[in-house]
């Protein structure tokens, strides 16, 4: 594990007096920006620029909410960011990182589609940067955001690529699905042609997973597919911590089948891509961006590709960037 900048360092402290949301429920992306610029070799001045375009919109983090004796009690009340923060903090500091990712992981991979993938993602990202107040922020973003999308565990021998195209033939001409990505999702999720309905294929890997989501991103620039392909990544780098690991896969697919269901058909085209690009005139473009979603498109496809090696990891970088 590379340890990150100064530079990178300085400015995650820094931007610990902010809460992870902001706006309506709308995701703190500034430490997981933060850290992909930093993996991508951005130069000091570069992240600089991108800490103060994204701190801006911030607002600062909670802090006049009651102490946490048990985080459980706090699962999925959208507030208290700033208690949560210090119970894991404490936690750590007493059992040690490790102990508490191992016991806290396996109990929020049910949420993991929570504030639309972003609380499983910056958790990921904290771990694979070794940042444990980091981590412990994730953590406490990930329990006060939790949500289930209660979906049966039922297997049926199809392909992944073969339900979702089930699934969306049977929530054709719903009522409009409103709200953020997870509303969306939830509403998705409750659907009477989704809910009750087998789902999982009875064969499952990650690569599956991680395909499908590129292939529908990949088909189509669309901002909730952009969050499945993250997620994947992600759920890779958390799988150390996931109990079992094929519970967990299982609660991924379902979240990422799910929000491909919110995604409106349309005749329109994908965007073209760049001028060909290579990985590493394509990282040294992201590494000069301010746009969260852009980072961390192009830093998730680049170590995506280097598990799976798919030309169309590059194409989907290139894509964003040229936006």
């Amino acid at each position: 594990m590379r340890m990150l900048s100064e530079t990178c360092r300085a400015l995650l402290e820094r931007s610990k007096r902010f809460g992870p949301l902001y706006g309506d429920r709308l995701a703190n992306h500034l430490p997981m920006t933060l850290i992909a610029l930093d993996r991508m070799g951005a130069p000091a001045g570069h992240m600089e620029r991108a800490y103060e375009a994204n701190a801006r919109q911030l607002r600062l983090r909670d802090g006049d909410i009651g102490p946490v004796t048990d985080a459980a009690d706090w699962l999925g009340k959208g507030r208290n960011a700033g208690g949560l923060e210090l119970y894991f903090r404490a936690c750590a500091g007493r059992d040690g990182l490790d102990a508490v990712l191992r016991a806290w992981v396996p109990r929020l991979l049910p949420g993991v589609a929570a504030s639309a993938f972003h609380c499983l993602i910056r958790l990921a990202y904290a771990i694979d940067a070794g940042e444990q107040d980091e981590a412990c922020a994730a953590l406490a973003y990930w329990v006060m955001e939790y949500v289930s999308l209660d979906l049966p565990d039922d297997t049926v021998n199809e392909a992944p690529a073969a339900i979702a195209a089930r699934l969306a033939r049977a929530v054709a001409g719903h009522a409009p699905w409103s709200g953020i990505i997870i509303d969306r999702m939830r509403q998705a999720a409750a659907h009477p042609g989704v809910a009750g309905t087998a789902l999982q294929p009875s064969g499952l890997d990650l690569r599956q997973v991680a395909q499908f989501a590129l292939g529908a991103y990949h088909a189509r620039e669309d901002f909730t597919l952009l969050h499945t392909v993250t997620a994947c990544h992600a759920f890779r780098l958390l799988l150390p911590y996931a109990g079992q690991p094929q519970r967990a896969l299982r609660y991924l697919w379902e979240a990422v089948v799910v929000a491909t269901l919110t995604v409106e058909a349309s005749g329109a085209a994908s965007p073209a891509a760049a001028a060909h690009l290579d990985w590493k005139e394509c990282l040294a473009h992201a590494a000069r961006a301010t746009d969260a979603h852009v980072v961390k498109l192009c830093w998730s496809a680049y170590c995506e590709d280097l598990v799976d090696r798919d030309p169309r990891y590059l194409a989907i970088a290139a894509r964003k960037l040229a936006m």
